[in-house]
């Protein structure tokens, strides 16, 4: 079924169907021509925003990221580097494990 272009944004519909094709199909399995057509966007219009398939499974890897680590950022309350927020990410991780 696609989602109808009136609903949501290009991108947004391109992440959306992305995300429940990698789920049901797997990335490999995935084609291009799905996507397209399930996100009611043309070729260009897909490639003018993430250029490939690749582009969109990094954008869902970095949003999955950054919320992640959002968390570990909110309990510190302070600005530190990457490397400290990391740390309290895993040891979050490992106390909810």
């Amino acid at each position: 079924m696609a989602i109808t272009s009136a609903s949501l944004p290009a991108k947004k519909r391109i992440l959306t169907v992305c995300v429940r094709l990698f789920l049901e199909k797997g990335y490999k399995r995935s084609t291009l021509a799905e996507i397209i057509d399930k996100a009611d966007v043309s070729y260009s219009t897909f490639q003018n925003i993430f250029r490939a398939k690749d582009g969109v499974l990094t954008e869902l890897v970095e949003f999955m990221f950054s919320n992640q680590f959002a968390m570990a950022r909110d309990e510190t309350g302070a600005k530190l580097p990457p490397v400290y927020v990391y740390a309290v990410e895993t040891a979050i991780q490992m106390t909810l494990t």
